[in-house]
């Protein structure tokens, strides 16, 4: 019984205060209103969904550095480098860029990466977004060409590296058949993998006869030597012709592939009028309900 009264006695305060707490509600509906319409600015939002891919084409020799610099996340970190955002955005007569205004995600399991962009208008939006997504296509592409640059200049110098050994070893193979006065076609064995018959004169034959052990063993050991570079001089200069087309031909297009356009959009995002409103009425409720038990339990207060 006493909670009932207690009850009663709750509404018939609210009851009383009715008046005030309307006024509460009214007025913070209205200043709900004027700060949504009025005082903040309206943003509206473009987006955009791009694939990332290492595995699109075969890049032969080049497929590690290629994995290594087309994922998402590397992607999603130079489209959120903001030092290159301003400088970029300025180098294009902008001067606005906020990096609260970008927002970038990767959709879980997949290589999509999703990127929204808000501006006080849909073709700012839009158009501002577009210059995100072209400054990191054009980031990945020079980073690339950098990689394959070295990699290159690499190739080359190992490449000069091997022809001088082998230049070397073909001097000192030389040396030892003129020393030793042997038939000058045996130079021929250093260039030749194949094997060949040799029509010597009678002077070589006798030559030949008086080779001994320990100068065919160095022939032969000079031979490995000279054979075995050579196939790692071969190896190194198609690796070297390899990157050297790839970069002269490379474009980071079939690694990025756009499947959502940034859109231009038809409506604000934000604020958010109608949850403003609902926040005001809340807002004005509790404050006018605090009103009315404080103005009872004032006046109760005052009467013991």
């Amino acid at each position: 019984m006493e909670e009932t009264i207690e009850l009663r006695e709750i509404i018939s305060i609210l009851l009383k205060g009715k008046w005030l707490i309307s006024i509460c509600t009214i007025i913070a509906l209205i200043f709900a209103g004027i700060i949504s319409w009025f005082l903040l600015e309206e943003k509206y939002e473009s987006k955009a969904v791009v694939q990332i891919s290492s595995g699109v084409q075969d890049a032969g020799i080049m497929s590690n550095y290629v994995a290594a610099e087309f994922t998402p996340i590397v992607y999603m970190q130079r489209m959120q480098n903001v030092e290159q955002n301003k400088k970029y955005f300025k180098a294009n007569g902008i001067d606005n860029f906020k990096s609260t205004n970008l927002t970038v995600g990767n959709q879980p399991n997949t290589n999509l990466v999703e990127m929204k962009y808000k501006a006080n208008t849909p073709e700012e939006a839009q158009n501002h977004l577009k210059l995100v997504m072209e400054k990191t296509k054009s980031e990945v592409s020079t980073s690339m060409k950098e990689t394959l640059d070295q990699l290159e200049q690499s190739f080359l110098k190992e490449s000069k590296s091997l022809s001088n050994e082998i230049e070397q070893l073909m001097s000192r193979y030389n040396n030892v058949i003129t020393k030793n006065k042997l038939p000058e076609v045996l130079i021929l064995q250093t260039i030749s993998s194949s094997q060949f018959v040799l029509n010597l004169a009678p002077e070589h034959s006798s030559a030949l006869s008086n080779v001994t052990g320990t100068i065919q063993n160095e022939l032969l050991q000079l031979k490995a030597q000279i054979d075995t570079k050579s196939e790692e001089y071969h190896s190194v200069l198609a690796k070297y012709q390899s990157v050297k087309t790839g970069l002269d031909s490379f474009k980071p297009d079939p690694f990025i592939r756009v499947i959502i356009d940034p859109t231009l959009a038809e409506n604000s995002t934000s604020p958010n009028k109608v949850l403003n409103l609902g926040i005001g009425l809340v807002l004005g409720l509790i404050i006018g309900i605090g009103l009315v038990f404080f103005r009872f339990y004032w006046k109760a207060s005052a009467i013991k």
